[in-house]
């Protein structure tokens, strides 16, 4: 019994530190949100995202955009672990940010540098997250559908 109660601990843990669970967990600051501006703008290596958003703190910021094959919705992409059935599955941990209460306007890039990266965005729409943390703590969580453009 200990052994399975340690397994379980042990891959509670793992997950935690999992930057995509952030979504699934509920976030701390009521206030903090994200808005999508406009589409994608993707190229062969690099993509921008315009977001206005605001929070109150945080350390971290991942931004995540999952596209299907066809380049259309898919219900499919909104999942846990989704980005394993995305064609095109394009991220960044590497923007800068500003969690001072105030409502900002910025570009932040995603690109397939980080691992599991993958794929070729197009024209279509993509599911894109957009999270906070500070610490263990999910600040802000914002997610949709936004057109991409290339």
């Amino acid at each position: 019994m200990k052994r399975a109660y340690a397994a379980v601990a042990a891959a509670a843990l793992a997950a935690a530190a999992v930057p995509m669970v952030a979504h699934a967990q509920q976030q701390t600051d009521p206030n903090a949100k994200a808005e999508f501006v406009g589409a994608i703008k993707a190229g062969k290596k690099k993509a921008t995202l315009k977001v206005t958003y605001s929070c109150n703190a945080g350390q971290a910021l991942w931004v995540s955009a999952k596209e299907s094959a066809s380049g259309k919705k898919d219900r499919r992409l909104r999942k846990e672990g989704s980005s394993k059935t995305a064609s095109a599955w394009w991220q960044s941990h590497r923007n800068a940010f500003v969690c001072d209460t105030q409502p900002h306007t910025a570009r932040f890039s995603i690109d397939k540098v980080e691992k599991g990266s993958k794929g070729k965005l197009k024209d279509g729409i993509a599911w894109v997250q957009f999270c906070v943390t500070n610490g263990d703590d999910l600040v802000l969580s914002g997610s949709d559908w936004v057109r991409v453009r290339t």
